[in-house]
């Protein structure tokens, strides 16, 4: 037998169970999944055209495989469970708008008086930075003008 056989064959992985998963282990798991990667390269390789994550590439880090669903947004990298996909869509509209309106106005398009950096997604829907309203509130968690379904806390 060719002794150098063993060094190149392929090491079996042991099967991992399957089992649900909870939203922050994705979280986590996704994140060590970033930080593997070679520089310069993001967690959004993790996602399909609709925005789902491949949870098979996160296998090992979750030490488990699993069936559900979960999105990320392109934009902001929130990691949403299934039911919530439409508002992962919905948030990168909205960072996308603050990008656009920032890059325009070089001011922040937040509600005036708001010490929780509110989005004012009225004013960019009335000057054509959003097709639409949303349904829910946005924030810029900091300077980063990173959109957050959260206000920020001091």
């Amino acid at each position: 037998m060719n002794r150098f056989k063993k060094w190149f064959q392929a090491k079996e992985e042991p099967e991992l169970p399957v089992r649900d998963v909870t939203l922050d282990e994705v979280k986590r798991a996704t994140h060590a999944f970033e930080s593997a990667l070679p520089k310069g390269t993001n967690r959004t390789i993790l996602l399909d055209e609709e925005q789902r994550i491949d949870l098979t590439q996160l296998a090992p880090y979750l030490g488990a495989r699993s069936t559900q669903v979960f999105y990320m947004s392109r934009e902001t990298f929130t990691i949403m469970e299934a039911k919530d996909h439409l508002t992962v869509y919905e948030m990168d509209h909205v960072q996308i708008a603050v990008d656009r309106y920032f890059e325009k106005e070089r001011k922040l398009p937040l509600k005036p008086h708001s010490k929780t950096f509110q989005v004012d997604c009225a004013k960019l829907f009335e000057q054509g930075y959003l097709r639409e309203l949303p349904k829910h509130l946005y924030y810029l968690v900091d300077e980063s003008m990173i959109v957050s379904l959260e206000p920020k806390t001091d």
